[in-house]
């Protein structure tokens, strides 16, 4: 009788221990996902942070460039070099984050 009850709580205790470990590794696994995805966002807000500050090189570049008393046609060449250096230097950033 003894043993039959032992026999049950050691067969209760081995089922528990198998759920416990299932969930372990599900966890483990969810855990995995979450970290595999955290570090994918933190790539995405990298890149969007080096777009925005692009995008403030390009404004400020832009408002020297309104700001300059030169006649037009000297504006849209100055307008142009300014735009090409602009290109280069992404170009650069984009090698650079690689």
């Amino acid at each position: 009788m003894e043993q039959e009850s032992l026999a049950g709580k050691l067969n209760m205790l081995e089922r528990r221990l198998k759920l416990l470990l299932s969930d372990h590794q599900r966890v483990q696994k969810e855990l995995e996902q979450v970290r595999n995805e955290n570090k994918e966002l933190k790539s995405v807000v990298r890149t969007k942070e080096e777009q925005l500050d692009n995008f403030k090189n390009k404004i400020n570049i832009s408002k020297i460039a309104n700001s300059a008393t030169v006649d037009e046609s000297e504006s849209a060449e100055i307008k142009q070099k300014l735009s090409d250096y602009i290109k280069k230097i992404d170009l650069c950033i984009a090698h650079l984050s690689e």
